[in-house]
């Protein structure tokens, strides 16, 4: 038997004849429709400073520990530009209370000024957190301050957050290409309204905003709606009746029925398969 006449009986069994199966159907309800705008992004902290070392020489002292909580005017670090053992030093301190969440040097290290070498500790402002997104073009028009927005954490699956848009950049993120026209991007900030010690900065986290909602609405799963020629359409399950309605908000599970669908009514659409 040739290669062509096994593809052809494969078709043929696997269509069935082109047999009907009962189709799926939905029924209209009365629920609420959201459309939501979903972000990437990561949890950063209220403010952070990363101490380098202000020129090249020796690491004399190093005054705090990852982990170790500082209080405004705490000394972290010391240099000098030699270890000579009269040399006084003035440490560098604290400019808020923070966290010191790393450390990159030990006592007496030879430190460079210049380039990723340079950098000593960092202390973190973790009195509130935030996540840190930003917003393509085609939905900034969208976003507005004090929308409310749901923040799942990659590491801590089984937790989910809340947050308010505290920021919104008024202009597009700059582009390293000045011949990019595909359009820039709009830096937010979202305050986490709970945070908990397991919510550390620097995790990566996927943030949903509610934009729009219609609250006890007549809603329909959106697939079963046909759009043709500008107009929108179902198919009652009683009778295969075409009948057109109108919509209001959209999203992507349900869509808002403003005429046309009372609350219990059928519809369905036809699903050809293999067997009856």
């Amino acid at each position: 038997m040739s290669i062509l006449a096994i593809l052809s009986l494969v078709v043929f069994t696997g269509c069935g004849g082109g047999k009907k199966r009962k189709a799926a159907t939905a029924t209209a309800e009365k629920g609420n429709v959201e459309l939501n705008v979903t972000l990437s992004g990561t949890v950063k902290p209220f403010r952070a400073t990363v101490i380098s070392a202000p020129y090249t020489g020796y690491l004399r002292r190093l005054y705090v520990n990852v982990g170790d909580r500082v209080k405004k005017g705490d000394p972290l670090v010391s240099f000098s530009p030699n270890l000579t053992d009269d040399e006084q030093l003035y440490p560098i301190r604290a400019a808020y209370p923070g966290l010191i969440s790393q450390v990159h040097k030990l006592d007496g290290d030879y430190v460079v000024q210049t380039g990723t070498d340079a950098k000593v500790l960092k202390l973190e402002d973790i009195s509130s957190l935030y996540i840190e997104s930003e917003v393509p073009e085609a939905d900034i028009a969208k976003i507005k301050a004090q929308q409310k927005a749901t923040i799942r954490v990659n590491a801590l699956p089984d937790r989910t957050f809340t947050g308010d848009i505290v920021q919104i950049f008024l202009s597009a993120r700059d582009t390293d290409n000045a011949w990019d026209r595909k359009g820039g991007t709009f830096p937010i900030r979202i305050k986490v309204d709970d945070p908990i010690p397991e919510l550390k900065t620097g995790l990566s986290a996927i943030v949903e905003i509610v934009v729009d909602s219609r609250k006890d609405v007549i809603r329909l799963a959106q697939e079963y709606v046909i759009r043709e020629k500008g107009k929108s359409y179902v198919t009652m399950a009683k009778g295969n009746e075409r009948r057109e309605v109108e919509l209001g908000l959209r999203s992507d599970a349900h869509v808002e029925i403003t005429k046309g669908l009372q609350p219990g009514e059928e519809v369905t659409f036809p699903i050809f398969d293999a067997e009856e």
